[in-house]
């Protein structure tokens, strides 16, 4: 009986397999995860509520598990990438032994001409679905991504397509690739162990104060060094014999570290190892199926330019999806989308390989460096013209709709709540004979449950949380919180909030703080219900009068 599971080597066909399955869970995962019902994932950010949503639309409706799959999960595709691009590169630097600048150059050679086409894809498919050409901003967010630093300008990572942070986070990769090398040379796998150790303190001790300037750690490759060091270790040998135990923990990690913010950092390199495992198990069957197995390598073939239009391409096709709402329509628009992006990045693919052609077709060095300088005189040209050309009209036609009030509650706190102790101010009123007092003996103020089984909710797009509030010193602050809760299970699934801080209002004064929260289409359903309150979290004291919810719709 086996005991272990066995990693044998990838040949070049193999990674191409891999780099196949990749990019199809991530393609239909940057698909479905704007797709309703919107599940969320723990990718870039960690939210405990993703996985209870994930089980509970399941749950609602089994033929959402696709829609569920890849929007949770499909993201971790990513990570097969990671590990076999530093597979890969482990192999080809044992062959060849340039120099460090002949190294970065060749892998920027084979990374940027991608990028550029699809720059240049993106204003065309801009210019045919809306009309019109782009404008300053955009074509700054395109200069902050030719840069290949996207991802170290704070929130301009994901400008532009949010697939892009790769192209960033990639180059960064080879760019210190050489020194990993060095280090795994010279220490072995104790070298890796380090890296992967120095990785996980990166991103555990930097991760809020890198939030804080809009900035994240999973964006960067020292985010990703445990896998990028797996990839090392893998390449290092012929065969690794993976005990069933090991495989046992890191399913766990990666269960867990979507429940428990805790284990979250670790949830990366798990999904790395089972993805290595599954697919190594699936090239192993490839003389069974190998119908399936050269259709997902020929996408493989083409992964990097589908990296780079997929994103941009995706949301007329997202558009339908939502429109329709129907989890069968959703899983075949996304088979089209899959089928669409793939001709038109198979296009890409002969464009530029047609363009290198080009330039070196004369057999004269001289000649192609004229080509090639005319190349790019051509492309800065067009953009430059695109500079001068941002005259964009701005005639946006607003739909018409009647608004209506669906449904309506308040809190005046003029009678006490029964089982409370709270507090209660006859002097500093909004209005009646009362308001409420939140010091240091209450943070939390009595609020209410709307029950969604007792509301019309065709047409409804908005929650609107108010309440007026009196803050004797600007030292203080306060939160409107809403909250929606499933009743089947009794798990709460979304908790958004309005913070009111210092600056946000006059001390001594009332005023109306007011929070807004656009209604998803899997929560206009019965089997909810919405809780609203307010939070003090920090020292000082609140008066509040007349909290309320207000339910929107249009007809």
């Amino acid at each position: 009986m086996k005991f272990h599971f066995t990693i044998r080597a990838f040949t070049l066909e193999d990674t191409t397999f891999l780099k196949g399955v990749a990019i199809l869970l991530i393609i239909l995962h940057n698909y479905y995860r704007w797709v309703t019902p919107i599940t969320g994932e723990n990718e870039f950010w960690f939210n405990a509520l993703s996985i209870n949503r994930s089980w509970i639309f399941l749950r609602t409706n089994p033929l959402e598990f696709f829609h569920v799959f890849f929007n949770f999960l499909g993201h971790y595709g990513v990570q097969a990438f990671i590990v076999i691009s530093a597979y890969g590169l482990t192999l080809s630097t044992r062959k060849s032994h340039s120099s460090y600048g002949r190294f970065v150059l060749h892998r920027f050679d084979k990374l940027y001409p991608s990028l550029i086409l699809a720059g240049i894809v993106f204003i065309i498919f801009t210019l045919i679905s809306t009309g019109n050409l782009i404008g300053i901003n955009t074509l700054g967010n395109l200069g902050i991504q030719f840069s290949l630093f996207a991802n170290l300008v704070p929130g301009k990572a994901m400008v532009i397509a949010g697939p892009w942070w790769f192209y960033s986070f990639i180059f960064q990769f080879y760019l210190v690739f050489p020194l990993l090398m060095w280090i795994h040379r010279k220490s072995g796998w104790i070298g890796l162990a380090a890296l992967v150790i120095i990785g996980y303190l990166f991103t555990i001790l930097l991760y809020n104060p890198m939030q804080s300037v809009d900035l994240n750690p999973y964006m960067t490759f020292m985010g990703h060094l445990p896998e990028f060091c797996l990839g090392i270790f893998l390449a290092s040998r012929n065969e690794v014999k993976l005990p069933w135990w090991a495989f046992l923990v890191a399913l766990l990690i990666l269960i867990g570290g979507n429940i428990y913010s805790w284990l979250w950092p670790f949830a990366n390199l798990g999904a790395a190892v089972i993805l290595v495992v599954a697919i190594r198990g699936l090239i192993g069957l490839k003389a069974r199926m190998k119908n399936v197995y050269a259709l997902v390598s020929g996408i493989g073939v083409i992964s990097m330019y589908l990296f780079a239009v997929h994103g941009f391409m995706r949301s007329p096709f997202i558009n339908l999806a939502n429109e329709l709402g129907n989890p069968v329509a959703s899983l075949l628009i996304g088979i089209l989308f899959v089928l669409v992006v793939c001709g038109v990045a198979f296009l890409l693919m002969q464009t530029e390989f047609a363009t290198r052609k080009w330039i070196s077709a004369p057999g004269h060095r001289k000649t192609g460096l004229m080509r090639l300088l005319w190349l790019v005189i051509l492309v800065a040209g067009g953009f430059a013209l695109l500079l001068f050309l941002d005259y964009r009209k701005q005639d946006v036609t607003e739909k018409k709709t009647l608004e209506m009030m669906a449904f309506e509650a308040s809190h005046t706190f003029e009678e006490p709540v029964p089982g409370r102790y709270d507090l209660f101010s006859d002097s500093i009123v909004y209005q009646g004979t009362r308001s409420l007092i939140l010091d240091g003996t209450q943070a939390f103020s009595p609020g209410f449950l709307v029950d969604l089984d007792s509301i019309n909710l065709e047409g409804v797009y908005e929650l609107e949380i108010s309440a007026w509030l009196y803050a004797p010193d600007s030292a203080t602050r306060i939160n409107l919180v809403m909250e929606i809760w499933d009743k089947p299970t009794g798990i709460r699934v979304e908790w958004q909030s309005e913070y009111i801080q210092p600056g946000a209002y006059i001390p001594g004064k009332w005023f109306r703080g007011t929070f807004r929260y656009p209604m998803p289409p899997e929560f206009r359903m019965p089997n909810y219900y919405i809780k609203v309150y307010a939070w003090k979290p920090a020292e000082g004291t609140w008066y509040m009068d007349d909290l309320t919810l207000r339910v929107k719709a249009r007809e």
